[in-house]
């Protein structure tokens, strides 16, 4: 590996060690690699075998890439104009992604509704969770059949592996927040 390789390395563990509450010799038992070779590699002097990059990244629960990489800075703000879009419903609405950085299992976005618009949801893996909330207008969210009027501030929490369908009920436009949680076992 390269000195930047190596410094990056030594940043990111130590700094994803201690943001799980990790002391060197917990991380040590935890990965079964010696805690001086931790200490060697967090010191950015260690050159560690593909092995023990695998366990370590196995064991902080991130990618080997995420432990190599250049070090990212604690906060990113993501301009409105920024963030990632797509139609739905031949334009009749707008899905925003808001989460700028995946996150396995979870999606978070945006939905700005037009007037009168009615948006088709796409049935999720079984066992996965949605959580819905209106933040501005008002949206009719249909689960199974079922309609449940939303007003700002209220939120739908359904089975998010049903079918299901928003349908805008103001005059002018609406949105909302759709949380996605996924099943565990579906990931």
């Amino acid at each position: 590996m390269t000195a930047g390789i190596i410094q990056n390395l030594g940043k990111n563990l130590a700094f994803l060690r201690k943001n799980r509450n990790l002391t060197q010799a917990k991380l040590a038992k935890a990965s079964g690699i010696p805690r001086t070779t931790l200490s060697y590699i967090e010191s950015g002097q260690g050159n560690p075998t593909v092995k023990i990059l695998g366990a370590l990244a196995s064991t902080l629960g991130v990618s080997v890439e995420e432990l190599l990489s250049p070090p990212r800075p604690s906060c990113l703000l993501v301009r409105e104009a920024d963030l990632k879009r797509q139609p739905r419903a031949r334009g009749q609405a707008e899905v925003v992604t808001l989460l700028p950085d995946p996150v396995p299992g979870l999606q978070f976005e945006r939905l700005n509704f037009k007037p009168s618009s009615l948006v088709m949801g796409i049935p999720h893996s079984s066992g996965t969770r949605e959580y819905f909330t209106c933040i501005q207008g008002r949206v009719a969210v249909s689960v199974e059949g079922q309609d449940y009027a939303l007003n700002p501030g209220d939120v739908l929490a359904f089975p998010g592996d049903c079918k299901h369908a928003y349908r805008n009920l103001a005059t002018g436009e609406s949105q909302g927040i759709s949380i996605v949680v996924l099943h565990v076992g579906s990931l």
